[in-house]
């Protein structure tokens, strides 16, 4: 059995970045906090779930240009990345390549696409964990390969979802996350949802259709045969009203399980691991992170 954890370098990265302060830098005085927490939390997680092979991986594009075509609103109000955030997350790449530590990502496309495309090439002997506080990863979740550690107080909380977690959790199963996640909408990126469905309804919506092409053509019957549409005006109004976003969305909600991979993993080099260490103040930090690792090596 080969155990990997992915790690949601992009989603995990900003978490550090706003959990410690600033006020935490190097030498030049230039800020480390991302680092500090990145590196710190990529140790517990390596500690706590011994993986065989922890692979970060990162976005390289966060609003891709295909999903940005298909709804004009995807993302478009997220803010510019804060000062220092963007020079740490350049660091950090190089930190963990003279680790190195595997890493990863799309060309053109969110890590969530590189994830994506890496478990969906993962076989029934393989077990991946994926370590985000990104919802639409949750569409993955696929028993017994595939489980989403989900963020809920750094990673010294995380909420376990296998397809019997995200039932409970959401009342929808993983394999239909996707539509849940385009009914109900995700401010975070910009997307709306069908007004005036919440998650409750698209619950509903869920359990009584078996896609939403089917919910769409009873909303368009002049006798709707199923509930919750049947007999509700109001929601058939809205399907009706919703019909070009949702197409909309087949193209921004799914995550691109085909995206191009990109790997590397370069040889570690432990004097430039202690150079950055003592530059950049990551001494402690990659020490706890290289224990981690010798830990996990050990108990193979």
């Amino acid at each position: 059995m080969n155990r990997r954890l992915l790690l949601d370098a992009s989603s995990l990265a900003y978490r550090a970045f706003f959990a410690i302060p600033t006020s935490v830098t190097d030498e030049r005085g230039r800020p480390v906090n991302l680092l500090h927490g990145y590196l710190d939390m990529a140790a517990r997680l390596v500690a706590a779930r011994e993986p065989d092979a922890a692979v970060h991986v990162y976005d390289d594009d966060w609003k891709p240009a295909p999903r940005v075509a298909a709804f004009a609103g995807y993302k478009a109000a997220r803010q510019p990345d804060p000062e220092g955030l963007p020079e740490q997350l350049e660091l950090l790449r190089t930190v963990l390549d003279a680790l190195g530590l595997p890493q990863a990502d799309a060309p053109g496309w969110e890590a969530e696409d590189a994830i994506g495309a890496i478990a969906a090439a993962a076989g029934t002997s393989d077990r991946i964990d994926i370590v985000t506080g990104d919802r639409d990863l949750i569409q993955l979740v696929r028993d017994p390969v595939v489980r989403v550690l989900f963020t809920v107080k750094g990673v010294s909380e995380l909420r376990v979802l296998d397809e019997k977690g995200v039932h409970e959790r959401f009342g929808v199963p993983s394999s239909r996350y996707t539509e849940f996640a385009m009914l109900r909408g995700d401010p975070s990126d910009g997307l709306p949802g069908v007004r005036g469905v919440g998650e409750k309804t698209a619950r509903a919506l869920i359990e009584a259709y078996p896609s939403i092409d089917a919910m769409l053509e009873d909303a368009d019957r002049s006798q709707p045969r199923r509930r919750p549409v049947k007999g509700s005006p109001a929601l058939r109004a809205k399907l009706r009203d919703a019909h070009d976003y949702l197409r909309a969305m087949r193209d921004v909600v799914p995550i691109r399980t085909d995206a191009p991979v990109r790997t590397w993993q370069k040889d570690p080099d432990p004097e430039l691991v202690e150079r950055l260490g003592e530059r950049h103040r990551l001494s402690g930090p990659i020490k706890r992170l290289l224990s981690a690792m010798q830990g996990a090596a050990a108990r193979d």
